[in-house]
């Protein structure tokens, strides 16, 4: 999910290293649910895991916002739709052939007499929801195949919107505006939630798009009072970065609110955004932007790996091993998400995104 910026539109290395953080959450949370060795007991805030969703919705809307808000804040019907073009060709490629092979797998499965667990999400009549990306506009009931694509259905939709949200934000003249945009997306999002009895957990409908228009509005508004703030000391970005981050680490361990801990997120993407020192260089160091790079098909990709190889673990007795042999049938999982994560990245995200990107048109530099 997201995106990272290219050299022109000035590369945040950060934000990049970044995403490796929020797909890694959301891998642990799945990982332990699939492969259980207590790691939620050992690091509670594992358990909050799906809150990565909602750190890539932040960074979404800031990274986005960086890189075409100069071209879509003014009225160009043609800039639109190359923005639409690049952020179709950015999902779709990998989207697509994670389904097929799902596709395969549980046709495959299924020749053979054997079954996946939650046998409702493996509907063929919802393919053709998950092949138009509106899965998670609430027209299907449950969600089903690829169950963490549903956010990029709901990406689609703010992308859909980003347009119009460009045209507000030019109308934000000062850094103290976009904040105040920023903690009001927010503030509304939490309200609209508290409001309607809705669980920030959820996957579709008219939850699943407010909690990602509210974010990600909010990770563009944080753009925009960065860019804003030009020449001013901005804000202590190593400090505020790194100390929102360790606060969403304590409070998603002793039982924060949800979206107590998404604020801490947005203070997160600011604080690495504006980073430059000891922050910027870890999370811009080459293994987290690696990671950050290939996390779209991280997150794509883990779900049928883990509910495949969960299989293979019980076949082996997986519930009768000691924590040695559990922890190292963990590592193994992951490592092999990892590596089958990083080959659809070069065989698939990265030549596709290369070939597809510049069809429509090209954006002017600005």
């Amino acid at each position: 999910m997201g995106d990272h910026t290219t050299p022109a539109a000035g590369y945040i290395a950060p934000l990049t290293g970044i995403r490796a953080l929020a797909a890694l959450l959301v891998l642990a949370l799945h990982a332990e649910q699939n492969v259980p060795i207590g790691l939620d007991r050992a690091l509670p805030f594992f358990t909050r895991g799906y809150l990565g969703v909602d750190l890539f919705f932040l960074l979404s809307g800031y990274i986005i916002t960086h890189v075409y808000f100069a071209s879509l804040s003014q009225p160009d019907h043609r800039a639109i739709q190359i923005f639409l073009w690049h952020r179709f060709a950015r999902l779709y490629p990998v989207h697509v052939t994670v389904l097929a092979g799902l596709v395969a797998m549980v046709s495959l499965a299924r020749a053979f007499g054997a079954t996946f667990s939650d046998a409702q999400n493996w509907n063929w009549g919802d393919l053709l929801w998950q092949l138009t990306l509106l899965h998670a506009w609430g027209v299907p009931v449950g969600n089903g195949w690829n169950t963490p694509s549903w956010s990029i259905s709901a990406e689609w939709f703010a992308y859909l919107l980003f347009p119009v949200l460009a045209r507000i934000l030019v109308l934000v003249r000062d850094a103290a505006g976009a904040m105040s945009v920023a903690v009001a997306a927010l503030a509304a999002t939490a309200l609209l939630f508290t409001i309607m009895g809705w669980q920030l957990n959820t996957w579709v409908g008219a939850p699943a798009l407010t909690r990602v228009l509210g974010e990600f509005l909010c990770g563009a508004a944080l753009c925009r009072a960065v860019a804003l703030s030009k020449g001013v000391p901005r804000y202590g970005g190593d400090l505020l970065g790194a100390g929102a981050f360790a606060g969403f680490i304590v409070g998603a361990s002793i039982g924060m609110s949800d979206f107590a801990l998404v604020a801490l997120l947005a203070i997160c993407v600011l604080g690495t955004a504006t980073s430059g020192a000891g922050l910027a260089a870890l999370l811009g160091s080459r293994p987290l932007v690696w990671l950050g790079e290939i996390s779209y098909s991280i997150y794509m990709v883990h779900f049928p790996i883990l509910i495949s190889i969960r299989r293979f673990w019980e076949w082996l007795g997986f519930a009768r091993w000691d924590i040695v042999g559990k922890a190292f049938a963990l590592l193994i999982t992951d490592a092999l998400v990892i590596a089958l994560a990083a080959l659809l990245f070069y065989m698939v995200e990265r030549p596709t995104r290369l070939r597809l990107r510049d069809r429509m048109g090209v954006l002017a530099p600005v």
